[in-house]
């Protein structure tokens, strides 16, 4: 197989956004703003069409072909699984059916305009999001749901306290993993699902129809 990875390094949904200094600390955030889907998925979009279109030279050698989108900056981009789906095959938009006496039924999702791969770029087997996060983290958010009862509401302080000793104990390293998402092109090389199948890897697969993508489930599960 072939993956292609692709970083980001623009202000994303902070992009044009203007700021302001709001305590004697100089502390900088953002005035009230909002974005809409195409502008916030805007740079998703990009990534995945300059990937297709670098994968796409591999096309005709049977091979998977696949776009792997990472954050290792941290750029706020809404890297999140419904926006990824999004960019791949339209605006996540809500339909209705028009009944005869004037009241809108059967209320569904689904994908609206400016999806990339939805007519264009089907030689792509899968998009995927890589993940990273650090055991201290995990560690972290453990002792905090142990913890935040015992300490009640106004033991704050002691709370943080108590942290700063324990985390000395924090495990170290980190981890990473994918989610993944098989895109619905019929004539695409599908990316084998014995590849990127680790405990904490996630996979979204075409339904029945190849009209939606939805999890697949984990072996043994009901």
């Amino acid at each position: 197989m072939v993956a292609e990875v692709k970083s980001f390094a623009t202000d994303g949904l902070l992009k044009n956004a203007a700021f302001s200094d709001t305590s004697t600390e100089g502390i900088r955030v953002s005035q009230p703003m909002s974005r809409d889907s195409k502008g916030a998925l805007a740079p998703i979009r990009k990534k995945i069409k300059e990937a297709a279109g670098q994968l796409k030279e591999f096309g005709e050698r049977g091979w998977p072909l696949m776009i792997v989108l990472a954050n290792p900056l941290n750029k706020p981009i809404p890297l999140n699984e419904p926006n990824v789906i999004s960019a791949m095959y339209g605006d996540l938009t809500v339909q209705g059916t028009l009944g005869p006496d004037g009241e809108i039924a059967e209320w569904v999702w689904a994908a609206g305009r400016n999806g990339r791969l939805r007519n264009d770029h089907q030689h792509v087997s899968a998009v995927a999001i890589l993940h990273h996060r650090h055991h201290a983290q995990d560690w972290a958010d453990g002792w905090f749901d142990e913890n935040r009862k015992r300490f009640g509401a106004d033991g704050t302080a002691a709370m943080l306290k108590a942290f700063q000793t324990d985390a000395r104990h924090a495990p170290q390293g980190s981890y990473v993993w994918l989610t993944i998402f098989e895109t619905l092109s019929e004539t695409a090389v599908p990316l084998p699902r014995d590849i990127f199948n680790g405990p904490r890897d996630i996979r979204y697969v075409p339904d029945d129809d190849r009209t939606a993508l939805v999890p697949l489930a984990a072996p043994n599960s009901s």
